[in-house]
């Protein structure tokens, strides 16, 4: 997500809530490397059966910086989110003491919160969750600032609950290139070193934010499969933030997924144009490019925010950041486009999907486009819970 944040829930933004905030096989017949937009629905829906599908399924966004109010925690409740890829720390250039105490404040925040939601660290717990009507909180970093220049801390982290980490946001940090880094060079020798700690570790290696070409030597790096937990197909909407096809067969190769966002500016090259059905045509597109099993969804809410509220300072492990506002987020849109970056950066999500509590509508808008209920329940959340088994385990 850009880290100048838009509002993207149901309601009015806010401030903190009242207790504060610290299947089996193959792909579809008719899937293929492009698909129509705005198309009509092609499959006779009974509403009733939908929601039934909706609620019984594990449904994980692997991807959600909101602010983990009472008020967003009941969204996600009611859109029937199982678990979440929370993150902890942004393009923020958090060091190891400020992500410690970070998590230490989450961690307090969901014992107050507890018949709410709750941390998860393992499959088991998001079944667990699951069963007892919470949300479960998966810690995430976009940055991996906070292993400073010393890979053993990943170790730490991974001890205090930490599943996912990103090993760069926009720009560069002392391991990777960001999308918008003009340079786009590859991974550093730091940047080897911690992706090894975190396979040792058995923590989720994120791509989402990285540039081309150090996400695909992550890819062949990392000795386990990783994920692009909130990101789309750049061959339906142009943004760097976005991923080449060519990406996303190497990811799917090793056993990936990648998660889809509904932030209008990755769904479609004119973020005005954002919608559901196109946010539907990118997991079409890539189910036709390396099968349902590597899609998932990740969809970078940000409800509760304030424009501005999620400015970064400047890195104290990395590279200069970006210039503050649209100016320096304005490469994430086409060239002809640029100009408009301060509106356009800032619309709402896209129509049909823009909070938690519409989620549902993914699962309708799936089973319309002939998705049989096994193929729904993986994307929904069965493929991301495949892949945390194998890097997590049980």
């Amino acid at each position: 997500m850009p880290h100048d944040a838009r509002y993207t829930g149901g309601g009015s933004t806010r401030g903190a809530g009242t207790r504060g905030e610290p299947a089996s096989g193959g792909r579809r017949a008719a899937a293929g490397a492009s698909v129509a937009r705005d198309r009509e629905p092609v499959v006779a829906l009974d509403p009733t059966a939908a929601g039934a599908l909706h609620r019984d399924a594990v449904v994980i966004d692997a991807l959600d910086v909101s602010v983990m109010d009472r008020v967003h925690l009941e969204h996600m409740r009611a859109g029937g989110v199982t678990a979440a890829n929370y993150t902890i720390t942004l393009g923020d250039g958090h060091d190891f003491r400020e992500a410690v105490d970070r998590i230490l404040a989450v961690d307090a925040h969901l014992v107050a919160n507890a018949d709410l939601a709750r941390k998860v660290t393992s499959v088991g717990e998001i079944h667990a969750a699951k069963a007892d009507g919470v949300v479960g909180l998966i810690y995430g970093f976009q940055n991996a600032t906070p292993f400073e220049g010393d890979e053993r801390l990943v170790a730490v982290f991974a001890a205090l609950g930490v599943r996912i980490v990103q090993l760069a946001y926009m720009t560069a940090n002392l391991l990777a290139d960001g999308c918008l880094e003009p340079r786009n060079a590859g991974l550093t020798e730091f940047g080897r070193a911690v992706t090894r700690e975190l396979n040792r570790a058995r923590i989720l290696v994120d791509l989402s934010h990285v540039g081309d070409r150090s996400t695909l030597e992550a890819i062949d790096a990392s000795e386990a499969p990783v994920a692009f937990t909130h990101a789309n197909a750049r061959a339906l909407s142009p943004s760097p933030r976005n991923k080449t096809d060519e990406a996303i067969r190497a990811l799917a190769a090793r056993g990936g997924v990648i998660g889809f966002s509904s932030l209008p500016s990755f769904v479609s090259e004119d973020p005005r144009d954002a919608t559901l059905e196109r946010y539907l045509d990118h997991i079409d597109h890539v189910v036709g490019l390396v099968g349902r099993e590597h899609v998932g969804l990740g969809l970078d809410f940000v409800e509760g925010h304030v424009q501005g509220s999620l400015q970064p300072r400047a890195p104290k492990w990395g590279g200069a950041n970006l210039p503050a506002g649209s100016a320096g987020l304005a490469k994430m849109l086409p060239e002809h486009l640029r100009a408009d970056a301060a509106a356009l950066l800032y619309l709402p999500y896209a129509p049909g999907i823009r909070g938690s509590v519409d989620l549902p509508n993914v699962t309708e808008g799936l089973l319309r486009r002939g998705y049989a209920e096994p193929d729904v329940r993986a994307i929904l959340g069965g493929n991301w819970l495949r892949l945390f088994a194998e890097i997590w385990g049980a």
